[in-house]
């Protein structure tokens, strides 16, 4: 009998072995005192099972003996204490219902949560808020609004919040691997070694190990489902919500630190993530992002193999027709709003809400962001406004294929119903190009820059060597544990964890050198930019046609000194990117040396390293790299982590009229191109169920 065990454990080792494992990165961190230690591991016990009790754990104590109506005088604003108490008697979201923000009595709930959390005297009086409304309240409206709070609260600052796939599992995963999770916890464990391999389900100290495909075109059609690995990346879309989290739509700038430039953030955000795409696109061989009209069919198809806890995700079929006799009004409104700025923009100025904006003015980017995104810094100096009168929320609504739900609480799940999801959806990229048109639009009245505003005079760059730009796939390992409901002594022991490995696009580190002659001793500002080579036809396109697909890559100071001068600038160190969360597991780990990951405490909403370069091709697919430095001005910046106060994306944030003017000396194209090495396709490196299998006989 022992040999046979024996046997069997070799063969299960054999078969873990032939599967390939996760690549890891060095993870940076940075010291903390003993008091920052306790408030990380108070918060960090709010986001362990979300669906479920621990009875034992501290805070649920707390929130069960915590008399909130009878502590008014520990919130700093008692109006918004009251406020709160009056939704709350009248009725707050069940329990185990879904939740979106995007629902106007949700919303309304949230917003009161967040003051509630947001005025919370002191530290202690926001954990125990936090606890109270943790067992009372909507598990996924709490965590949604707690989220927020930790970032927006000026006391927890730096402090950490788990990855979102770690706390939404079921938002990241897509339905066929949450199942086989289920199964194997009921079932208690792997009844069949051999057969769960050969569907990619492993053991791994004492840890079970999910191998995980993207959607194909059953989700997506032939086209779309060639950037899924882009579209669904884990870190992708947790940057996303991130995003969100830090600007919410419904939030005034009262509590925000670019409150002159919101809207600006917003745009910018924006331009950038879709010129992502769009570079992501020309390597797969796609062309434009497609657009479409509200009034003719939506000819995107989306059908998601995707699930909450209770309800599964709501399909789009193609040519599908918004029922016009339905949503008349909606359609009236999304209608006029994309006219009215229009006119706006004709008269050359806006005058109403108590505001007065001059479309010349280079200042009033941030009012047209607050436009689009329909924040409450639109209408700040008059009366409270009705925030289900959003273009984005009815776009949303519409386009995402919803049936009215006649039940009180219920919210079916849609991919654009929540922020979690929404890059999965094709269409997602359609609306923000449509919405980033008017952007465009508005640009054109703006002065465009002159030689002598770019130009740096005694500044020249020779030169601009690139390594070689190398594209691969690797396994990533996320923990969905807290999608799997558990035993009160599984929660408490925490042994056995459920964990995704799955196939992510990375690149190799590689340095951009730039030589630069200098006549002059002074602090210069860096930029470097990715764009298009070629547009989707493969002709070459201008910069005229071709300003606002460029993606900025790092945005650096630097001293240059009389005479010649070497910069060499390491990929790792570039501006707006970081490494991929650590697991909650490991935060502990490092709480316990008094240290915490520095990226997930100072630059959690950066985008992800490893999607850095666009996927590229085998045989390298060209782009441009572009180069451009200018002196550093040493005025008072709007944040500290800003270089300076040029406008966000600088100088690529006007149209190019004349395109000698971006052919100085300050400034270098250079043509790269990026290689692709490895296994093409995702699912080539995971489970062999996906892979078909040869046929063994021999032809005769």
């Amino acid at each position: 009998m022992k040999t046979v065990v024996v046997l069997a454990a070799l063969v299960a080792l054999s078969l873990a072995a032939n599967l390939p494992t996760p690549s890891h990165h060095e993870v940076e961190t940075k010291a903390v005192d003993a008091e920052f230690v306790a408030r990380q591991k108070k918060v960090l016990t709010f986001f362990k099972h979300v669906e479920q009790f621990d009875h034992e754990e501290e805070w649920y104590k707390v929130g069960k003996e915590y008399e909130f109506e009878a502590s008014i005088d520990n919130y700093t604003n008692k109006k918004a204490v009251e406020e709160f108490l009056v939704l709350y008697r009248s009725g707050f979201l069940p329990k185990f219902e879904v939740f979106s923000i995007f629902d106007e009595r949700m919303l309304e709930e949230t917003v009161a949560l967040f003051n509630v959390f947001y005025y919370a005297k002191d530290f202690e009086t926001f954990y125990k808020t936090a606890a109270w409304a943790r067992v009372h309240l909507n598990e996924y409206q709490f965590i949604y609004t707690f989220y927020i709070a930790i970032f927006q609260r000026p006391d927890t600052q730096g402090i950490i919040v788990p990855a979102p796939y770690e706390v939404y599992p079921e938002f990241f995963t897509n339905t066929e691997t949450m199942f086989k999770a289920f199964r194997v916890k009921m079932q208690d464990g792997l009844l069949d070694e051999k057969l769960a391999s050969h569907h990619g389900i492993v053991k791994e100290n004492n840890n079970y190990i999910f191998y995980a495909n993207y959607s194909s075109y059953w989700t997506y059609g032939p086209e779309e489902q060639r950037l899924a690995y882009f579209t669904e990346d884990v870190g992708m879309n947790a940057y996303y919500y991130y995003f969100h989290s830090y600007f919410p739509f419904w939030m005034s700038s009262e509590h925000k630190i670019f409150k002159e430039r919101r809207g600006e953030v917003w745009w910018f955000y924006y331009q950038q993530l879709l010129a992502r795409y769009y570079l992501e696109r020309l390597s797969n061989g796609l062309g434009e992002i497609p657009e479409f009209s509200w009034e003719k069919p939506i000819r995107t198809s989306y059908t998601p193999f995707m699930s909450t806890l209770y309800y599964p995700f709501i399909q789009r079929n193609g040519e599908y027709h918004i029922p016009v006799e339905k949503y008349t009004e909606e359609i009236q409104f999304l209608d006029t709003y994309e006219k009215t700025f229009v006119q706006y923009l004709q008269r050359g100025h806006f005058k109403a809400y108590n505001q007065e904006i001059d479309f010349r003015s280079s200042k009033s980017i941030n009012f047209v962001g607050n436009y689009w995104q329909s924040n409450p810094d639109l209408y700040s100096n008059t009366e409270p406004r009705n925030f289900w009168r959003s273009y984005e929320i009815i776009a949303r609504h519409l386009l995402s294929a919803v049936p009215e739900s006649y039940e009180k609480h219920a919210v079916l799940p849609s991919a654009l119903n929540f922020y979690q999801t929404s890059l999965r959806d094709p269409i997602f990229y359609q609306l923000y190009g449509k919405i980033l048109k008017y952007f465009l639009l508005y640009k054109e009245y703006l002065q465009p820059y002159t030689h002598e505003k770019l130009h740096y005079v005694g500044v020249k760059i020779n030169d601009v060597h690139v390594d070689r730009l190398v594209t691969f796939f690797d396994f990533f390992e996320y923990d969905i544990t807290n999608g799997v409901y558990r035993s009160n002594n599984e929660i408490k022991t925490g042994t056995e964890r459920y964990l995704v490995r799955q196939p992510r696009l990375n690149h190799k580190p590689f340095t951009v050198t730039i030589d630069v002659k200098s006549d002059v001793e002074s602090e210069a500002v860096f930029k470097i930019f990715l764009g298009p080579k070629y547009d989707s036809k493969g002709f070459p396109i201008t910069l005229q046609d071709n300003w606002m697909n460029f993606v900025e890559l790092d945005w650096f100071k630097h001293k240059l000194t009389n005479g010649q001068n070497k910069i060499e600038r390491s990929s790792e160190d570039f501006f707006y990117y970081k490494d991929d969360s650590v697991p909650m597991t490991e935060i502990y780990k490092y709480l316990e040396q008094g240290k915490v990951p520095k990226d997930m405490s100072e630059d959690f909403d950066s985008a992800p390293a490893r999607l850095m370069l666009p996927k590229g091709t085998e045989g390298g697919f060209p782009y441009q790299l572009f180069v451009f430095v200018y002196p550093y001005q040493g005025e008072a910046k709007a944040h500290e982590s800003l270089i300076d106060n040029t406008p966000f994306g600088y100088p690529f944030d006007r149209p190019v009229w004349d395109e000698t003017y971006f052919k100085q000396p300050n400034m270098f194209s250079e043509d790269v191109f990026v290689y692709f090495e490895g296994t093409h396709f995702p699912y080539q490196m995971n489970n062999p169920f996906y892979v078909p299998l040869k046929n063994q006989v021999p032809k005769h």
